[in-house]
């Protein structure tokens, strides 16, 4: 496959569908289109310059009556906070992205590159008049410049924000000093497209549309909103092509890709948890949090299949149940975040029902990859909770609650440590070095117990 500009139609029936979509927007989420997607940059390019849009164009007056006049005093509060991780979000991307037109290797992508740069910017300057002219009380004062927007808004940011948008930050300002890295290039668009447009930003545009038009309010934003999902469409479309390109035949980089995926997922989690964990901040509109979680994995597990990556090869989807509808590992993943394993938005709280879902993870991981043997028992010893062992059992590896009758190795750890490295947030060696975890029996097995879990 090649990313390739041609003035001729292709003839698939990704590209028919592309340019069926009302007003130029992209559905990636649709299961009867092609996976294997040759993209035409300069159809995409025609797209841009067919749809540009004036954010000074838009009409904010009704907007701000319907603000003060439609929205509860709870509403205003989970919109400003929803609104204020866009304004974020857009200032943070358009400012990431220069390092990638210098890295990719062809002209018609810097092109294509250098239009979504100025998306990014004008979806920034959107949500900065927004926020002025709707959202800003009578009260507040923001100074002109940008900045002070931000500045305004930057106390509703999440911990799960930081620590997304700040690997964004490390991993963009390495391509700019390595910007022949073809891996880091591949990692790059993966956090950036797949996850941080594709996983955050897409289902976060499709909750505000939803209840925008639902409620009939607020037109001006209602249509910027559309722009803004059309611009990302092609963005989106353009990344998953990138990471396969990428990563076909080169085994390096899709290690790499893969391993990143591994280490943001569990940071993702917590983004999009409101403050102090108050489901209302979702709720007020008609949905719950599990129902945008399950969006947000439909989506992801969507665009990492046309990017050619299985969800079952990735180790932090396979811990949740990636063979289970979206909905289901909605609900599992918000369990571990309210349980304080994944994630930064609650205190770390194990009883027996999370330590039950914990083991599950870990038999899945055993049973991810089988070349890997296991041929007999693991024990966990924990002074504060319950026994668990891992043992082979007709044909599989299954988790069990009790004790192993010979276990080959034994694991002796505090069960928050445990939920700790389960979790990403501790890391087995250094648990190792500090004597937090200590080990008794066969030492081969123990140093093959990294790739027998994935962790």
């Amino acid at each position: 496959m090649s990313l390739e500009t041609t003035n001729s139609t292709p003839q698939s029936p990704s590209m028919s569908a592309l340019d069926a979509m009302p007003d130029g927007e992209i559905d990636l989420d649709r299961d009867d289109q092609a996976t294997d997607v040759r993209i035409d940059l300069t159809r995409l390019y025609k797209l841009w310059e067919a749809n540009n849009w004036s954010v000074f164009a838009l009409d904010f007056r009704q907007d701000a009556r319907d603000w003060r006049e439609r929205l509860t005093p709870k509403q205003r509060q989970a919109a400003r906070w929803n609104y204020a991780l866009f304004l974020h979000g857009e200032e943070a991307v358009a400012r990431t992205l220069a390092p990638f037109v210098v890295a990719v290797p062809t002209q018609e992508q810097r092109i294509f590159l250098t239009t979504q740069i100025v998306d990014e910017a004008r979806h920034h300057v959107f949500f900065d008049r927004f926020m002025r002219e709707v959202v800003a009380d009578e009260d507040t004062v923001i100074a002109p410049g940008y900045e002070s927007t931000l500045d305004l808004m930057r106390p509703e940011l999440t911990i799960g924000f930081a620590r997304v948008f700040g690997e964004l930050d490390r991993l963009t300002e390495q391509l700019r000093r390595r910007p022949h890295d073809r891996a880091l290039l591949a990692q790059c668009f993966t956090l950036y497209h797949l996850i941080i447009e594709g996983t955050l930003a897409h289902p976060g545009q499709h909750f505000i549309r939803t209840y925008l038009t639902e409620r009939q309010i607020m037109p001006g934003f209602t249509q910027g909103m559309a722009h803004v999902a059309r611009d990302e469409s092609r963005h989106m479309a353009f990344g998953i092509q990138m990471v396969r390109e990428l990563t076909a035949n080169a085994p390096s980089a899709r290690r790499a890709v893969i391993a990143l995926i591994n280490r943001i997922l569990p940071w993702t989690v917590s983004l999009f948890i409101p403050p102090d964990f108050d489901e209302d901040y979702v709720r007020v509109f008609g949905k719950e949090l599990e129902d945008i979680y399950a969006f947000a994995l439909r989506s992801f597990e969507s665009k990492l299949t046309r990017a050619g990556i299985a969800p079952s090869e990735i180790a932090s989807l396979v811990n949740n149940g990636e063979e289970q509808a979206p909905i289901e590992q909605a609900r599992r993943i918000l369990r571990l975040v309210k349980a304080g394993v994944l994630g930064e938005a609650a205190p770390l709280h194990v009883d027996d029902a999370t330590l039950a879902l914990i083991f599950d993870g870990v038999a899945r991981l055993a049973n991810m990859s089988p070349a890997v043997e296991l041929n007999s028992a693991i024990q966990w010893e924990f002074p504060d909770a319950p026994p668990w062992y891992l043992a082979p059992q007709g044909g599989k590896i299954v988790a069990s609650q009790g004790w192993a009758g010979a276990p080959a190795l034994t694991l002796r750890l505090r069960v928050d440590d445990w939920a700790r490295i389960v979790g990403r947030k501790l890391d087995a060696r250094w648990a190792l070095v500090t004597r937090r975890l200590t080990t008794t029996g066969d030492l081969r097995l123990a140093l093959r117990l990294p790739s027998i879990l994935h962790m």
